[in-house]
């Protein structure tokens, strides 16, 4: 994976699977969102760490442990299902137990956890994250837009949003379109799904008058606040 040195106003955003695993990086921060099924050597120290619920898409044993081996982790944040699981393997000060409507990390950094709709996990959430230039994403992980999730980014105004498509291109392509035009957001970005190439000509032909930016898994995406 080639290596951007972002600008004070730029955020580099890669998508490290196909999933919602995604590095994000300024001048002065790393963060990385879900990890699994990644090769460790791809990411530099992080700051923190983001998980969203407990299901294998989103969190791995296996890549936590490895990049504490690499001492490659500042702190983890994890739905409570997920800091279950890794409180009896971690240090208790690595580790952040994320709830739904909490101000979880507010210095330099705001990351405020959200509730989820995904049905499949048990305690999931969704993030809000502001970066230090200002930069807001949001990470719903496998959660859809609802009514309630719409409110949050009314409120919240993000500039990105991260947003799943699913495996399942009938069902799941109509489903991220609701989404879609539920969010309140500059730029929304399709992860989490086996149509992400197509879904910028359904978009389009479809009237979505949000932009989309497609990720390519490794390759590193360039956004620059406006």
């Amino acid at each position: 994976m080639s290596i951007i040195k972002p600008s004070k106003s730029e955020v580099v955003l890669t998508r490290l699977n196909k999933y919602s695993c995604v590095y994000i990086v300024t001048q002065t921060q790393r963060l990385l969102t879900n990890p699994s099924e990644i090769d460790v050597n791809s990411v530099e120290p992080l700051d923190y760490v983001l998980i969203t619920d407990e299901q294998p898409e989103s969190f791995d044993e296996n890549v936590i442990m490895e990049l504490h081996c690499l001492k490659k982790i500042g702190k983890i944040i994890a739905d409570e299902t997920s800091y279950r699981i890794l409180r009896s393997q971690l240090p208790k000060e690595m580790l952040l137990p994320a709830t739904p409507n909490k101000l979880l990390v507010s210095e330099g950094l705001i990351i405020k956890s959200y509730p989820s709709e995904n049905r499949e996990a048990s305690t999931p959430v969704t993030y809000m994250i502001t970066l230090e230039n200002g930069c807001k994403l949001f990470q719903t992980g496998q959660s859809l837009i609802s009514k309630t999730l719409s409110k949050i980014t009314k409120e919240e105004k993000p500039d990105i949003t991260f947003l799943p498509i699913g495996f399942n291109p009938k069902a799941s392509i109509a489903s991220f379109l609701e989404s879609a035009s539920n969010a309140e957001s500059k730029l929304i970005i399709p992860c989490h799904g086996g149509s992400v190439k197509d879904i910028q000509r359904i978009a389009k032909k479809k009237g979505l008058k949000t932009e989309l930016a497609i990720l390519e898994v490794g390759k590193p995406f360039v956004y620059k606040l406006s």
